[in-house]
């Protein structure tokens, strides 16, 4: 236990702004952006607060990664749903830097996280699979 609260300590953990009115969302993409730049510890994002992703919040999140980018910052995200971690897969940004479901997980051992990962991909093919199965009848 002590090690996990060693392991969160190091690591940034940044909430991604899901705030509904425009003015809160303006605010937030400021302190989030701001906080960013700042880290001099590898970064979690978090999008557990966040109910889905608009194409602002994509393009804020390209723009969170060219800023880490130039600093070789260490960055993993944390989808929080299911829903939000299909559009990180469709868009392509999970090719950015690793997708995990928890911030539990992101903080577990290297081999652990990647067993899940490996996990979560065998679900969705298993899924797929079976989606071609019912379309194809």
């Amino acid at each position: 236990m002590e090690d996990k609260a060693m392991n969160r300590a190091a690591w940034s953990i940044l909430p991604f702004p899901s705030a509904s009115n425009s003015a809160s969302r303006r605010a937030q993409r400021k302190d989030f952006l701001s906080a960013l730049r700042a880290s001099q510890s590898p970064v979690i994002l978090d999008f557990s607060p966040c109910r889905s992703l608009s194409f602002e919040d994509i393009d804020l999140l390209l723009e969170c990664m060219a800023h880490v980018a130039g600093r070789d910052t260490q960055v993993v995200f944390v989808s929080g749903s299911r829903a939000t971690r299909v559009l990180l897969e469709v868009t392509r940004i999970s090719s950015l830097a690793p997708v995990f479901n928890s911030i539990e997980e992101a903080l577990a051992p290297p081999e652990t996280g990647a067993v899940r990962d490996a996990e979560d991909r065998a679900q969705d093919r298993q899924g797929v699979s079976q989606s071609q199965t019912l379309w194809s009848a």
